[in-house]
């Protein structure tokens, strides 16, 4: 059980088809209607925990950490991992509805998990009422220049990541290597030291730093490395479930890029969009209460509209 959270925590770790881990968790109590909560790429769903707060007036709340990440554990370093990613999708959809009953259920994910939740609606889909995705980063395959950005901007990242520390004495020299980045400016030291917490085990192979991060860089690395097949891509045509897909800012976004490759995808598809001003990548961390009000908005008008 997670501990230090005002609010109850209910757990279960779900052992998926392929032998990996997820760590699933119901955050508050029931509600008549749910929403799902998911990170990025490296993080873990911890650090999200005022966003979360913000959304449990009006829904249950259930969070999972990706594999390889969080508290899920940590994992194997595949080569690519997006597929698996997309195939553990529908498998916790399933999970969660069996352990806490089933109800009319959100999704509100971010970059990974809003990506890997939006392929697998493709391919497997589940009955999601509604999907508000933060900065997919879909790559944009169907536009030559902004896929061109979006390859070189990723390949900077993996080249970034591959060269991370990986140990440390405790979570509070992670605090102060996450600090450094512009990626998590403008975020409350509390959340940061809570992000923090959630990405790192102890491994105990090193009596001078025996904390290790739960996702391996190489795995994060490998991550970054997002090729969709055109297919994948073409498939997010077939997906009926409302969709939204929120932004951050231009103004001091640490990765303008991906609010253009995301407006994009909404424009291809017909998505709903949403910007917060003053949003950076990790805005659901920046600007909780913003975000969550683009959530809950969409979501209730989504089963407004179900019930009519």
């Amino acid at each position: 059980m997670t501990e230090g959270f005002d609010f109850k925590v209910e757990k279960e770790v779900l052992e998926l088809s392929d032998g990996g881990r997820v760590a699933i968790r119901r955050w508050g109590g029931a509600k008549r209607e749910r929403i799902v909560l998911s990170h990025g790429n490296g993080l873990a769903i911890d650090g999200f925990y005022q966003f979360a707060q913000e959304l449990m007036a009006d829904f249950e709340v259930v969070v999972f950490d990706m594999r390889s990440h969080g508290q899920s554990g940590p994992g194997e370093v595949m080569d690519n991992p997006w597929p698996r990613f997309v195939a553990d999708i529908p498998e916790i959809y399933d999970s969660i509805q069996g352990r806490f009953g089933e109800k009319p259920t959100h999704g509100a994910f971010h970059s990974l998990s809003s990506v890997a939740t939006l392929l697998a609606q493709s391919r497997e889909p589940r009955g999601w009422r509604s999907l508000t995705l933060y900065e997919p980063p879909v790559p944009p395959v169907a536009d030559e220049a902004l896929l061109e950005e979006f390859v070189a901007s990723h390949e900077e990242l993996s080249r970034r990541t591959r060269a991370r520390r990986r140990t440390f004495s405790g979570p509070e020299r992670l605090v102060t290597s996450l600090r450094r980045s512009p990626t998590f400016g403008g975020i409350p030291d509390e959340v940061i030291e809570r992000m923090a917490a959630g990405m790192l085990y102890y491994a105990g192979n090193d009596p001078e730093a025996p904390y290790e991060l739960v996702c391996d860089p190489d795995l994060e690395a490998n991550t970054f490395d997002i090729r969709l097949p055109r297919e994948w891509w073409d498939a997010i045509g077939t997906v009926t479930v409302p969709v939204q897909v929120v932004v951050g800012t231009t103004l001091g976004h640490d990765l303008p890029g991906l609010i253009r490759s995301a407006g994009f995808l909404a424009q291809t598809f017909g998505f709903e969009c949403a910007a917060v001003e003053g949003g950076g990548h990790l805005m659901q961390m920046q600007r909780p209460h913003r975000c969550a009000e683009h959530a809950v908005r969409f979501a209730t008008a989504k089963s407004e509209n179900n019930a009519a």
